[in-house]
């Protein structure tokens, strides 16, 4: 067989277990295994982890877990865009400071999803994230499952 020919039949071969395997690169076979998911809300507020529990009971794929030692993924919320701010100008009279200080919250969340025993925690890595917008909480909450049901397709 040629060197071309050997080539082409391993270019093939590659190609036809890709195509026949479910799994895609990011997403280990383990949560393809998965039964349960708990949601830890870190974003803070009840319409998104309400929306989340209503959108991942509704898909029927995982069954929510009561706590986090009993779930196979772990998926966690926590807040997009805070930014604090910090504002000095001299006071009218020429002295210094007039000091003003606040923060600022874009909408959405960033959701995590972290298999059991792989965080989350300091220098774990989720398996997937996606920062999942909305203009409300129940729309982030929302946007985060329907992003999360992408990476297991049917």
């Amino acid at each position: 067989m040629s060197a071309r020919s050997h080539f082409i039949s391993t270019l093939l071969l590659a190609a036809a277990c890709l195509l026949a395997s479910p799994l895609s690169a990011q997403v280990p076979a383990e949560a393809y295994r998965a039964k349960t998911v708990f949601i830890r809300n870190n974003a803070g507020g009840a319409p998104l982890e309400n929306a989340a529990d209503e959108e991942l009971s509704k898909w029927g794929r995982f069954t929510l877990a009561d706590d986090e030692a009993s779930a196979d993924i772990i998926l966690v919320f926590s807040k997009n865009g805070i930014q604090n701010t910090e504002k000095s100008e001299n006071k009218k009279d020429g002295t210094c400071c007039d000091t003003s200080y606040g923060a600022s919250f874009s909408p959405g969340a960033t959701a995590r999803a972290y298999l059991k025993g792989h965080g989350p925690g300091p220098g774990s890595l989720p398996f997937w994230q996606d920062g999942c917008g909305g203009m409300t909480q129940k729309a982030t909450g929302k946007g985060c499952i329907d992003a999360f049901k992408k990476q297991f397709p049917r």
